[in-house]
């Protein structure tokens, strides 16, 4: 033994130790892309992986066998300098996204293209899944939500972006009607959490709160929850049953909501932690009204009182019938009521100071709504002042025009009046600071200058354990920005309450790579990837029927409209983000990508079966290469790591489709054709299984996330060592057939129908019919068959039941009828009927003797190891009629006349004793 002393920590170990194996072992980390262990060098190594030794200077770590006592340093300044010029030579020429440019101006930061991804399989309930990790309330988002992520699709550089909001809404309405995937919802923890407020960020914080095991409790002055939601949004545009069906799927996971509640009133925060509260949410919203500041202003109505008491419906709507009105502001608020006024048959105008263009919340598109409707709009139009004469109103207006600080400037000279019925403020709302009456610890809240409630970082108010979040700290904005911060704070009270420090949040924008901020920026040739197809669209109710009423105005997508829309998705963001170690050594590193290569190289081959390849990601490491058992990689480059590097890679005919190159890819250049949802390992539950579709017995891990299998790759375990054949790898898609059975189905008599039981009814009526005719017939009457895809433990279980309970040996296997000769013929010579050996002395036989037997077809695992085997020196004789594969590989094959096999095997253990060959 022999020490070693990396980074003055001392490590003994074996003369001969590879130096870049030592260091993983113990945790010391040494960047590398291109080692692979057991494997040979690629004939370019990436050279990340240098040291410094004492007395020898700079070597590659991959390379170097520790023969003697030395010290050791990874991170000298001349190595760091090293690293970073690789690095920058590997940035120069990779070309791709890390990220779906979608997801970044998303306040609920879902995974669009993975939900989208979900669609396009048809596995709505997956995809529904995967929205609510972030958001509790996507059939009610779906129908209010302004789509930032729309509007920067790459899909509009080719015909229009990707409906993203109803393809939201369209798994969530499904979720509603069908069913849904129930999420993992932690045991109470003891620990308690009172929030203030029943709207969609106090909604949404309770959820997340309740997963993580919280007990939550919701207090709101309103005796029903929503808040915003049921009191601000009429029916027509989000419905009372939809709305009700997502609330009642939030509190009952155990939540308790106490409405009639007033804050200030019944309670204060002082009581609320003297009733064992362990911390507190704000999310009171914000209620009072922004004003113009015009004479006369204080006669009109209030909007927001008009809006709530709609939808409370405490307002007399004849009162506002067939009426001439004037709303002023273009909030979300002022379009809810001209919308709801033209259903009463008035004639609306809007008044707005600013022009059309100069609005981004609400959206256009909720104005074309309105306009469609009748709705009409004086844009670039001020109040000057408001007077009420009897039953009219006069309104003196006059138009703008703007500053060169784009402040408004009245003109005086275009001044007018309307004479209306009614005159409706709607300029926004802002905080009502009245909650510092409330208490002690309220007076102790700080607030900013303009009256929002003052928060850190974590969401915290200036009072130990009480939060606040959504509108009472930002003003009005939109609902997903209110449950985006209900997440938010829910996380951050979990921390609080547990007492931990929470983990720092680390921006990788800078190590994300691009094809592009800005529409200009993106290669012409990534879009002309993907022909034109028509964008799936809601289907609208014509506007003069739907003023008629107060329904819902747009129909929802179809299954096979949602599965075409989402095929539309050009999946921008990185598929192989999960097992990039090419992203994780630049951040490790701290190397920005700003000189990434900004035009496509090659073009995305999807030719193979199972793997898509895209070589402008690809950084020649070589592993796919060099790990391919059957050679079938055609793989050549110039120029490395230069501005005129090329590569050429194509799959060539004998490809086995084994997918060992895709999953030792350390970027995006290979990745799984099915695999249409990004995600990282920690996002997903790895299961360690054993693959049942042979007897090998390879070690699998199952990547399983929102209840589907995402991927199914190798453990690194024997008798596979990390590789696996085409079926293992990939052929898993059928566990969730329309038509595989998930639940026993019964019948009794064979005049019924099978019926759907569970499984306890189903085992009982299999066990009482079981030991009925072992009683009435006797226990040879029965018999047990099992099948061969099964584990050993499960065969040993069955066999138990039937020689145990039911007195029978009649148990079989289907592996018997082909390996009883062998069972025998084993037991016979060696005392046993099972596998004499391990798989791996393969590597340890001289010469391999094949008869009967297709390694490649049957046990591509196999054949794998007598490939390697064949590298090291093994000698093989094949004996087969059929030129099998390894044929061709063989040192001798011996081409038998069919049905003649016995008698060679005859006529070898005749020589075998003959001349005593035996030992």
């Amino acid at each position: 033994m022999i020490k070693i002393i990396i980074n003055e920590k001392e490590i003994i170990a074996e003369r001969g130790t590879n130096l870049l194996e030592l260091a993983k072992h113990h945790n010391i980390y040494i960047p590398s892309l291109c080692y692979l262990k057991n494997y040979p060098p690629p004939s370019e190594p990436c050279g990340l992986c240098v040291v410094e030794v004492e007395g020898e200077g700079i070597v590659r770590s991959c390379e170097y066998r520790v023969q003697k006592d030395i010290r050791v340093k990874t991170e000298t300044p001349q190595i760091k300098s090293i690293r970073k010029k690789i690095l920058e030579s590997l940035i120069a020429n990779h070309y791709g996204d890390c990220k779906a440019p979608c997801h970044v101006p998303c306040p609920g930061g879902l995974n669009i293209q993975g939900f989208i991804g979900f669609i396009a399989k048809g596995d709505f309930k997956a995809a529904l899944s995967l929205i609510k990790e972030r958001l509790p309330f996507p059939a009610v988002v779906g129908r209010v939500c302004p789509r930032f992520c729309e509007a920067i699709c790459r899909r509009s550089l080719v015909d229009e972006p990707i409906a993203i909001n109803n393809l939201k809404r369209f798994v969530a309405d499904y979720g509603l009607k069908y069913g849904e995937i129930q999420p993992e919802v932690k045991p109470f923890n003891g620990k308690k959490v009172a929030i203030i407020g029943a709207g969609p960020a106090g909604l949404s914080c309770a959820y997340f709160l309740r997963l993580n095991g919280f007990e939550v409790t919701i207090f709101d002055k309103e005796k029903e929850p929503g808040g915003l939601l049921r009191y601000g949004i009429p029916n027509f545009k989000l419905p009372r049953d939809i709305l009700k069906k997502e609330i009642e799927n939030v509190l009952k996971l155990g939540i308790e909501f106490r409405g009639g509640k007033v804050w200030g009133k019944d309670f204060s925060l002082k009581d609320l932690f003297d009733k064992g509260f362990s911390a507190i949410f704000l999310a009171t919203g914000v209620r009072k009204e922004k004003l113009w500041g015009f004479a006369g202003e204080d006669l009109a109505l209030s909007g927001i009182e008009f809006l709530y008491q709609f939808n409370k419906e405490k307002i007399s709507l004849e009162r506002f019938q067939k009426k001439k009105i004037v709303i002023l502001g273009c909030s979300y608020t002022a379009l809810e009521i001209a919308r709801i006024l033209r259903r009463l048959g008035s004639d609306v105008w809007i008044v707005f100071p600013r022009s059309r263009i100069e609005i981004s919340i609400p959206p256009h598109r909720e104005i074309n709504y309105a306009e469609k409707e009748g709705v009409k709009f004086l844009f670039v139009t001020a109040p000057l002042d408001l007077k009420k004469e009897g039953e009219i109103y006069k309104i003196r207006l006059t138009k703008t025009i703007l500053s060169e600080k784009k402040e408004i400037i009245l003109v005086p000279e275009t001044e007018f009046t309307l004479e209306v019925d009614y005159v409706i403020r709607a300029w926004g709302e802002t905080v009502d600071d009245s909650f510092k009456n409330f208490g002690e610890l309220e007076a102790r809240l700080e607030v900013k200058e303009d009256g929002f409630i003052k928060v850190g970082t974590d969401l915290q108010t200036s009072v130990p354990g009480v939060f606040a979040g959504g509108d009472l700290i930002h003003g009005s904005k939109t609902v997903i920005h209110a449950v985006s911060s209900g997440r938010r704070a829910a996380g951050n009270i979990k921390y609080y309450l547990e007492e931990k420090k929470k983990p720092k949040h680390f921006i990788t924008v800078k190590f994300d790579f691009s094809r592009g901020k800005r529409p200009e920026d993106i290669d012409s040739k990534f879009l002309e990837l993907f022909p034109v197809a028509e964008r799936s669209r809601l289907k609208e109710r014509l506007p003069e029927e739907r003023i008629k009423d107060f329904n819902e105005i747009t129909i929802g997508l179809t299954e096979e409209e949602a599965i075409a829309e989402a095929k539309r998705c050009l999946n921008c963001g990185c598929l192989g983000i999960h097992k990039c170690e090419f992203r994780e050594i630049l951040i490790r590193e701290n190397i920005p990508v700003t000189e990434a290569i900004r035009r496509m190289k090659y073009p995305i081959n999807k030719e193979h079966p199972f793997i898509e390849v895209d070589l402008n990601k690809c950084i020649a490491c070589q592993k796919c290469v060099r790990i391919c058992p059957y050679s079938a990689i055609d793989f050549k480059i110039i120029n490395k790591g230069t501005p005129y590097e090329y590569i050429s890679f194509s799959f060539k005919d004998h490809c086995t489709n084994c997918g060992n190159c895709v999953d030792i890819c350390p970027t995006g250049a290979l990745v799984k054709k099915d695999l249409r949802v990004p995600y990282l390992r920690t996002e997903a539950k790895s299961i360690k299984s054993v693959c049942g579709y042979c007897g090998t017995g390879c070690n699998l891990t199952i990547w399983v996330k929102n209840g589907r299998i995402l991927e199914i790759t190798g453990a690194d375990l024997p008798p596979n060592y990390g590789s696996l054949c085409v079926k293992g790898r990939f052929g898993f898609e059928y566990y969730k057939h329309k038509d595989r059975l998930k639940k026993p189905l019964m019948r009794k008599d064979l005049k019924e129908d099978f019926k759907e039981v569970d499984w306890d009814t189903a085992l009982d009526y299999i066990a009482e019919k079981l030991l009925e005719f072992r009683d009435k017939y006797g226990p040879e009457s029965i018999g047990f068959l099992t099948s061969s895809q099964i584990s050993n433990e499960e065969n040993y279980l069955l066999q138990k039941i039937a020689r145990a309970i039911f007195k029978t040996n009649n148990v079989d296997c289907s592996a018997r009828v082909c390996h009883a000769p062998s069972v025998t013929g084993l037991a016979a010579t060696v005392g046993s009927g099972a596998a004499c050996a391990a798989f791996d002395e393969i590597f340890n036989t001289e010469t391999l003797f094949l008869i009967g037997s297709d390694p490649l077809a049957s046990h591509p695992i196999i054949a794998e190891k007598i490939l390697k085997a064949l590298d090291k020196g093994l000698k093989l004789i094949v004996a087969d009629p059929i030129k099998i594969e390894l044929a061709d590989k063989a040192h001798l094959w011996l081409n038998l006349r069919p049905g003649t096999n016995v008698a060679l095997l005859n006529g070898i253990a005749y020589i075998i004793l003959k001349e005593k060959l035996y030992n």
